[in-house]
């Protein structure tokens, strides 16, 4: 159920860069992923320098850098279902930027990096790379953090039990099954960008399969 949930959201991680304030949802983010990069981030950087030799995952990120991706995002952006997620978030006090950052900081170190280190991959696309990543994640750490702040932290817990109301079931198959939103989600597929993989990935995440 919580899958469901994150739907949109990662999606969302994938089509924003314009900065926002951030709201206190980013603090508790920041704790899984300071986990993330304490236990794996040797492992992910490893694999980065190795994906970066392959042609497939440069041309996925070089799109993620092209106009046609901004015209695409800009597309996106005028579809009232869009708007109508944006606001629940918003309203239940996740920072959707949180996940924005984190993907253009990723973005430009993957700019930066040097490929001089070798390390065990699966495949040669971004979602090859995603998954590999997700397999090096502290899962066990991950998740444990996780039950803790669903028992303990009502803040957190009331913003994910929100994420499973009927009220964002409907919001987000509305925008999940609109037409335009559907083609633009292909449009990605086609350029190596695969929503069900990132989506898996901010899943991984918080520890849940």
């Amino acid at each position: 159920m919580m899958k469901q949930a994150f739907i949109v959201l990662a999606l969302l991680g994938v089509a924003f860069s314009a900065p926002q304030p951030r709201k206190q949802f980013s603090e508790h983010v920041s704790e899984f992923l300071n986990i993330i990069a304490e236990e794996a981030g040797d492992d992910i950087n490893h694999l980065l320098e190795h994906y970066l030799e392959f042609e497939e995952f440069r041309t996925a990120l070089a799109y993620t850098q092209s106009t046609n991706f901004r015209d695409l995002i800009y597309e996106m952006e005028a579809l009232p279902e869009f708007n109508a997620v944006l606001d629940f978030l918003e309203n239940d006090n996740i920072d959707i930027h949180t996940f924005i950052d984190l993907l253009n900081e990723i973005l430009d170190y993957i700019e930066k990096m040097k490929r001089n280190t070798r390390h065990s991959v699966s495949g040669t696309t971004m979602s090859d790379f995603i998954y590999d990543s997700i397999a090096v994640f502290p899962t066990a750490k991950l998740a444990a953090l996780f039950d803790e702040k669903m028992a303990n932290d009502e803040a957190f817990s009331t913003a994910l039990i929100n994420l499973q109301s009927e009220e964002w079931r409907q919001i987000a198959t509305a925008l999940w099954e609109n037409e335009v939103f559907q083609k633009e989600i292909q449009l990605l597929r086609e350029n190596g960008i695969e929503v069900e993989a990132l989506m898996d990935e901010v899943f991984a995440i918080f520890g849940q399969e």
